[in-house]
């Protein structure tokens, strides 16, 4: 069965019907954490995380993180936004976990898909 896309919303991810119920059930400041420590520890990590990504995980997984990055400092967001954009980072993330840190790919497993 193929999932019933809704549209892209402001901040560029992509929203499915399946996503409004979730949205109603997710802890929202939890996943913001998550996600916020994720940015933090790729894109603003002094550890050199983002050199480390191969060409492939940087321009499948860093470019929605730091459009994620964008929407989560502009603190102005819904619930069903914040859950689309969590997807959208895990699903990119998905192919690339073997080469991530246990950390990250463990904080990327707390996110909802």
């Amino acid at each position: 069965m193929a999932r019933e896309h809704l549209q892209v919303n402001r901040f560029g991810f992509a929203e499915y019907e399946d996503m409004i119920e979730l949205a109603h059930g997710v802890d929202a400041p939890r996943v913001v954490g998550v996600l916020s420590s994720i940015v933090e520890l790729v894109l603003t990590g002094e550890d050199d995380m983002l050199d480390s990504l191969s060409d492939g995980a940087q321009a499948d997984f860093v470019v929605p993180l730091g459009m994620c990055a964008r929407m989560l400092s502009s603190g102005d967001y819904s619930a069903l936004e914040l859950v689309s954009a969590a997807c959208t980072v895990r699903y990119a993330a998905e192919s690339h976990m073997s080469e991530f840190s246990d950390s990250l790919a463990q904080m990327l497993s707390q996110l909802p898909r």
